[in-house]
């Protein structure tokens, strides 16, 4: 009797595994073109990235000219305690277990491998939306927001504000395949629609996007306006030019305040585009030159008034590092895509006028030139809606996502 129990055990277990595997293969219209996905590294991997780790040397600080070392491009010390704390305590098998906490899949669309979170949201009218990150972010920006966009009854919203969140990893970062040569956000938008429409069977969807996720959200809506319902962006994309003999005295304003915060802040930008090689083999093999790169970005741009850990944790900054570390083409991976607004978009990071309604969202640390006055953006966008905010920097998501929840929210409440 207690063998026929043991199988009769067994056998339910193995039943109850066919029908959750046939019914996760039913939500996709293609099934045959997705495969369930978990993040775990192999160990010999982060042995390689630790070693390298403990036997790195650190430069002598260079004086401030300002308030901040960072100004000098690192904050030698915090570098070097950041080191001793992922050496010491950063736990990646726990940062394995907080990536890992929600559905996610490889899905090969067009040929290219591309990795993807697919949470559905509560009640069965749950709005699909798909976010897409930017650089130097992940799929790890939006983890926070994940389960108040699907459930939002459990945090002060209605069941009918729910989505079916779509998270994939751009073409080249995190988890998603290295593209054979460099691309850019035309080809990522047609890989983006084809993946909801195509692969997940949405016949529409919502799009929201910030850095790269803006560019890719603006030629996803620009180029598949049938598909695209509406599209929330925290960050405006500029290089739609304005004719000196149409400009107001708000857009030469504008335009003169975007083009010095170009000069200033974005020397990283022309060398990823131009010359990627040149920091991409520097970076390649030195995950403290990857970590610096990175965390300075992150300082610069967040919202953290001189304190980056008052705003994203040491544990959460490391993850998103590793998360370069061990993708398949490393932090230099990242910068094919750079390289594809040269050689796939000649330079224009903004396609043209687009028609989808558009809500903007602008948090007093993003870039100037992210944050134009509302009869600006109405020259690119079908602007319906623009928010601002008294916190948030670059990762709104990230750095705020109770007010960027709310705010996606409240701007999609009328596309249901």
């Amino acid at each position: 009797m207690k063998g026929y129990m043991k199988w009769a055990f067994v056998f339910m277990i193995l039943f109850a595994v066919a029908i959750s595997t046939h019914a996760q293969k039913e939500k996709f219209a293609r099934p045959d073109l997705v495969k369930p996905f978990k993040v775990n590294i192999p160990q010999a991997k982060l042995d390689d990235i630790y070693g390298r780790l403990k036997l790195a040397t650190f430069p002598r600080q260079m004086p401030a000219g300002g308030s901040s070392l960072w100004e000098t491009g690192s904050d030698v010390q915090w570098m070097q305690q950041l080191r001793d704390y992922w050496i010491t305590k950063f736990d990646w098998r726990k940062a394995e277990a907080k990536l890992n906490r929600y559905p996610q899949f490889i899905a090969t669309v067009d040929g290219y491998p591309i990795h993807f979170y697919y949470v559905q949201g509560e009640g069965s009218h749950a709005r699909p939306l798909i976010l897409t990150h930017g650089w130097p972010g992940s799929v790890f920006e939006f983890i926070n927001t994940i389960e108040p966009l699907t459930n939002p009854s459990k945090f002060g919203g209605k069941a009918e504000d729910a989505f079916t969140v779509i998270i994939p990893s751009l073409p080249g970062f995190g988890f998603s395949g290295m593209p054979s040569k460099p691309i850019g956000a035309k080809t990522a938008a047609t890989l983006w629609d084809k993946l909801m429409t195509e692969v997940i069977g949405h016949k529409t969807y919502l799009a929201q996007g910030g850095d790269f996720g803006a560019v890719v959200t603006s030629y996803l809506a620009y180029m598949y306006p049938n598909s695209v319902r509406a599209i929330h962006l925290n960050m405006h994309v500029w290089g739609t030019p304005i004719p000196v003999e149409e400009q107001t005295p708000a857009d030469k304003a504008y335009l003169a305040a975007a083009d010095a915060d170009w000069q200033q802040n974005f020397d990283y930008g022309r060398m990823q585009i131009n010359r990627p090689l040149m920091p991409g083999v520097a970076l390649h093999d030195s995950p403290i030159g990857t970590a610096n790169w990175i965390a300075e970005k992150l300082w610069l741009w967040s919202d953290n008034g001189g304190d980056l850990e008052r705003i994203i944790s040491k544990d959460d900054i490391l993850t998103d590092i590793m998360i370069y570390l061990v993708s398949e083409g490393g932090l230099s991976g990242s910068f094919w895509f750079y390289r594809g607004l040269a050689s796939e978009l000649g330079g224009k990071f903004h396609p043209g006028y687009i028609k989808v309604p558009t809500a903007l969202a602008q948090f007093p640390k993003e870039f100037v030139i992210a944050r134009p006055p509302m009869e600006t953006a109405k020259r690119v966008y079908n602007v319906y809606r623009l928010t601002k905010f008294e916190k948030g920097g670059h990762f709104a998501a990230w750095e705020q996502p109770q007010l960027f929840v709310e705010d996606v929210r409240a701007s999609f409440h009328d596309f249901r």
